[in-house]
């Protein structure tokens, strides 16, 4: 999915560039899934979900984060944002990126990447137990009762 949007980024956006795609930060295991820069010099991280959820406002928290501490070392003041691209959202995600102004774009996926991402798959057999008689169940009960002492 992010692989599809990466290679039609200038379709998508026509303004940015793309500069690296599992954009990791040196000293953690961190890794934004996406990394544009706009002609403005706004970076902006990116966060693939099918279904973005609290989950997906804490990872891309983290990368905003690891990345402004990343620009400090460096001297550079580049403005950073987070972008959860996603083809549904959670409600309450919606409702507290608005509300606490956390400087993050939630972008909803072209349908077209869809059928690219969920693939319906034939279900998987379930594999047949075969039922022996008597095996699970004793038929002598009585033969098989022992008195305790």
């Amino acid at each position: 999915m992010r692989n599809q949007y990466a290679s039609e980024l200038a379709r998508h956006r026509p303004n940015e560039l793309l500069i690296a795609r599992e954009n990791g930060y040196v000293g953690t295991a961190v890794r934004a899934d996406m990394r544009t820069v706009d002609r403005s010099n706004v970076t902006r991280l990116w966060e693939f979900k099918i279904r973005a959820s609290y989950e997906a406002l804490g990872q891309i928290l983290v990368y905003m984060a690891m990345a402004r501490r990343a620009e400090e070392a460096n001297g550079n003041a580049h403005l950073i944002r987070g972008v959860i691209a996603a083809f549904d959202f959670q409600p309450e995600l919606i409702y507290a990126v608005e509300r606490l102004n956390l400087s993050i774009e939630l972008v909803t996926l072209p349908a077209t990447l869809r059928s690219d991402v969920l693939h319906v798959s034939k279900a998987t057999p379930i594999p047949m137990i075969p039922r022996r008689s008597g095996l699970f169940t004793p038929t002598d009960t009585a033969s098989r009762q022992q008195e305790t002492p």
